[in-house]
């Protein structure tokens, strides 16, 4: 990516992490990490809240990679096969996102995505892409993640949790528990 590209794409990213009040690394800043740069923020709903980091990598053969995990991590290697399922379940709503939900070999629950880099000339989709769609998906997921962190749901629990809002765009609190 050149120079005047990745300038405007960290002029996005500066805007969008005031507005999603997230803390920001950038490696030109003379920080030591793989990516380009590194988000730290909440992701947070009524009921429960839990650091969300991301990483943005421009050296990706002409893409923007993003990945959005949770930490601390959630997920253990007993647990990691319930996750994998409602990940599965949970792409099936994710309609013009460009990224997916997995898990990857570190037991992070992520979401990742690799953005064409033409997307920096339509700076509304770009957001949309990096920071809207997936921190409202991202939002969905949180209580049945936190829920199957603590064993309290089963991965069947928690998909039809996610399903009922999905198709819904509601659920019950009190159906599920949830104060």
């Amino acid at each position: 990516m050149k120079s005047l590209q990745k300038q405007k794409l960290r002029k996005i990213l500066m805007k969008n992490a005031r507005l999603f009040q997230m803390t920001i690394k950038d490696k030109k800043d003379g920080y030591f990490m793989k990516e380009d740069f590194h988000l730290f923020t909440l992701i947070e709903n009524e009921i429960f809240s839990w650091e969300l980091q991301i990483t943005i990598d421009c050296a990706t053969e002409g893409r923007i990679h993003s990945m959005m995990f949770l930490h601390p991590v959630v997920i253990t290697t007993t647990t990691k096969s319930k996750y994998i399922e409602f990940a599965n379940v949970a792409n099936l709503y994710l309609a013009s996102a460009m990224g997916r939900f997995w898990v990857n070999d570190d037991n992070d629950f992520c979401y990742e995505c690799y953005i064409p880099e033409f997307l920096l000339e339509y700076e509304k989709e770009l957001e949309n892409q990096l920071f809207d769609k997936p921190f409202a998906h991202f939002r969905d997921c949180l209580s049945p993640l936190m829920k199957m962190k603590d064993g309290e749901w089963d991965s069947e629990y928690a998909i039809k949790y996610l399903t009922e809002l999905r198709e819904n765009g509601y659920v019950d609190n009190q159906e599920y528990n949830l104060w």
